[in-house]
């Protein structure tokens, strides 16, 4: 005889029946539980109205088992009215794999991969979801570091191209800081670089030359008439002092978001740039990131430019005497003589050679020849017109050209040098004299700045050999 099979679920409803089918339901659920917990981090069930019936998330959100049941899905995803793609705990479709934000205990947020599919009633009414989830936020917060590391570097390379289309890099970072500010949405922005050692007088000749200087330090601003928001934000920027940025500062000024930043670089004192905006929200850090590398760019070019100028002006100025060098004067005077020539005019070279220089420095060292020197070159830059030259040539050599002048007019000046010489002041006053080689260039004659300077330092020469403190004039000119 056949015993019959017993049924899964009690046909009764009697109270021992039912309390035998809740056991059955329970069981049921710590299996799922048991086995889902071997791949998910995240186990969650939801009623019709979408409040959790059930939901264990171990360690990794950090919510206890009983924070969550009863209340609704929103309290874990507070921004999903706002997200695309159906709410994963109240879908009515099976979700595969969807990325989700939710909100973890503490604030932040982590990023599940949600498996979920929707419950329904005997009747067939949606009765809620099951579902899991798996925590990913590594993943996600590595690819969303790297997208935006991407958009960074494609930024500063659309900078970098914008300085790269002008002539010269300062010429390009007005227009690049313009597009710093339509890529973050800034309505103004100022940029300041501080060159060290470069007076009033120095910041007018960078307008004069390049047109890019508004202000003594401004390399840049927009819009180019401020309110007086924006003067109060320049004069915000103006009083930090070097180092007190060491990163971007996000504040608000009245109605506007204001990024500051320092940047230090090495051959001027500094730059800074301040990015404001209005209706768009406070500035993310990665704004703030972005604005940074962004005058970090701008300042390199700022440096490249003050590096090229002083690499100009070593290969054409003395150092030590802030004259024209030998390289310097001659450019110089190749250039005037074309003109001498249109004009028929001539031209007159004067060497001149200081005489016993090596006593000064055997007596009391180089520092005192370097200080004679210099004293030396103030002498004879007011000893001349400002339409002549001065240079020194190396060592104790020094070369005045005078424009335009022939050979009696030279001849005087020589004369005078000679008869006064020069004193200067070091441990005692010093008389120095002078040992003079003078040229004349007939414009009849072609004659080269090479052989000009040939003659000159000949007659010079041959004054030492005689005693110095006197001149000699080289009367032979050489053939065109």
């Amino acid at each position: 005889m056949n015993t019959p099979l017993r049924p899964l679920f009690p046909e009764s409803n009697s109270p021992a029946n039912n309390g035998e089918m809740m056991d059955v339901l329970l069981a049921s659920r710590r299996r799922w539980k048991s086995l889902t917990q071997l791949v998910a981090d995240v186990i969650f069930e939801t009623d019709e109205d979408g409040r959790f019936t059930f939901f264990d998330a171990g360690t990794t959100l950090g919510w206890a088992d009983h924070d969550l049941i009863g209340e609704a899905c929103s309290r874990l995803l507070p921004f999903v009215d706002s997200a695309p793609g159906p709410n994963p705990f109240q879908t009515r479709a099976a979700i595969r794999g969807r990325r989700c934000w939710v909100r973890r205990a503490d604030g932040t947020f982590a990023c599940l991969l949600i498996y979920a599919t929707p419950l329904q009633s005997p009747s067939g009414r949606h009765a809620g979801v099951r579902g899991l989830g798996i925590d990913v936020s590594d993943d996600a917060n590595n690819n969303a570091d790297l997208s935006i590391a991407r958009l960074h570097s494609e930024s500063i390379r659309r900078i970098t191209l914008t300085m790269r289309s002008r002539p010269m890099f300062r010429l390009g970072v007005p227009p690049a800081l313009e597009e710093l500010g339509a890529m973050l949405g800034a309505t103004g922005g100022i940029l300041l670089a501080r060159q060290a050692g470069c007076d009033a007088e120095c910041a007018e000749q960078e307008i004069l030359e390049a047109g890019s200087y508004v202000g003594d330090d401004v390399v840049h601003r927009f819009p180019a008439q401020g309110s007086a928001l924006d003067t109060q934000i320049e004069s915000l920027l103006r009083d930090y002092e070097e180092g007190a940025l060491t990163a971007p500062k996000v504040t608000q000024i009245e109605d506007r978001d204001v990024i500051f930043c320092y940047s230090r670089i090495r051959y001027t004192t500094s730059a800074a740039m301040a990015l404001w905006r209005e209706g768009l929200g406070v500035w993310t850090q990665d704004d703030a990131n972005l604005a940074d590398a962004a005058l970090a760019t701008f300042a390199s070019a700022v440096e490249m430019e003050a590096l090229n100028k002083a690499l100009a002006q070593n290969a054409r100025f003395d150092p030590l005497t802030g004259m024209l060098n030998r390289t310097g004067l001659i450019a110089e005077i190749s250039r005037r003589l074309p003109r001498l020539d249109r004009e028929r005019l001539s031209g007159a070279l004067l060497i001149i050679g200081l005489d016993h220089f090596g006593e000064i420095n055997a007596a009391q060292g180089f520092e005192a020849g370097d200080r004679t020197l210099q004293q030396v070159a103030t002498y004879l830059r007011n000893a001349i017109r400002p339409t002549d030259l001065a240079g020194r040539l190396g060592g104790d050599i020094f070369g005045l050209w005078l424009d335009g002048a022939d050979h009696f007019v030279a001849a005087e000046r020589a004369e005078t040098f000679c008869q006064n010489g020069v004193v200067v002041f070091l441990a005692t006053p010093t008389t120095l004299t002078f040992s003079v080689g003078l040229a004349t260039r007939s414009w009849e004659t072609g004659e080269t700045i090479e052989s000009l300077i040939d003659r000159a330092s000949l007659a010079m020469r041959s004054v030492k050999l005689a005693g110095g403190a006197r001149w000699h004039a080289s009367l032979e000119e050489s053939p065109p």
